[in-house]
């Protein structure tokens, strides 16, 4: 059986291998975009069966107002 530095010195030749042969592997950003894959089963989402309610008509029914602001438009 080979001993532990026999081993490493084997591994580190494979890898020095593998990266001529393949070329080095690319730098990855720390902070990745990546989203984790959800293990298990995940519970379906449930329904809302309530009616929404957007500003202008909440405004409405609670007597308020509704300020909207519009973007200046550059010419």
């Amino acid at each position: 059986m080979a001993t532990q530095e026999e081993l490493a010195r084997l591994g580190r030749e494979a890898f020095a291998m593998l990266d001529k042969f393949c070329g080095q592997p690319s730098k990855r950003s720390p902070f990745s975009q990546d989203q984790q894959a959800r293990s298990g089963r995940q519970p379906a989402p449930l329904r809302n069966d309530q009616a929404v309610l957007n500003s202008k008509d909440a405004a409405l029914l609670f007597g308020g107002i509704e300020i909207r602001e519009y973007p200046k438009v550059r010419r």
